[in-house]
């Protein structure tokens, strides 16, 4: 990439806060940029240092669900998270009322 490549481009790059892992907001700009078709997806990929993969793999959670689909929680957002506990809360009660049932059962028989 030549010096003009990047600053002919600088206005899509996204500034990110970690060397590592891109953050659900970084992750929305680079989507809304590409979802904006003013550049070439492989450009955008390539100031980015994103894979096009990845890029496509994004805009797919994306638009599948929203910007908690960037999240990476397994695609999972915060309100099945919360059912999730929910049910698995309700099935343990529903076990015990069940033991408590068979226990009255017995004692009654006895």
């Amino acid at each position: 990439m030549t010096k003009t490549d990047k600053t002919d481009y600088q206005q899509y790059v996204v500034q990110k806060n970690s060397d590592v892992f891109w953050s659900v907001e970084e992750k929305f700009q680079v989507v809304l940029f590409g979802l904006c078709k003013q550049i070439a997806i492989t450009t955008l990929c390539r100031v980015n240092n994103v894979s096009p993969p990845l890029f496509y793999e994004w805009k797919k959670s994306f638009i599948a669900r929203g910007k908690e689909g960037l999240s990476g929680k397994g695609g999972s957002s915060q309100k099945e998270i919360d059912l999730e506990k929910k049910v698995h809360a309700l099935e343990h009660y529903i076990g015990e009322l069940v033991l408590e049932k068979e226990l009255f059962k017995k004692l009654k028989h006895k």
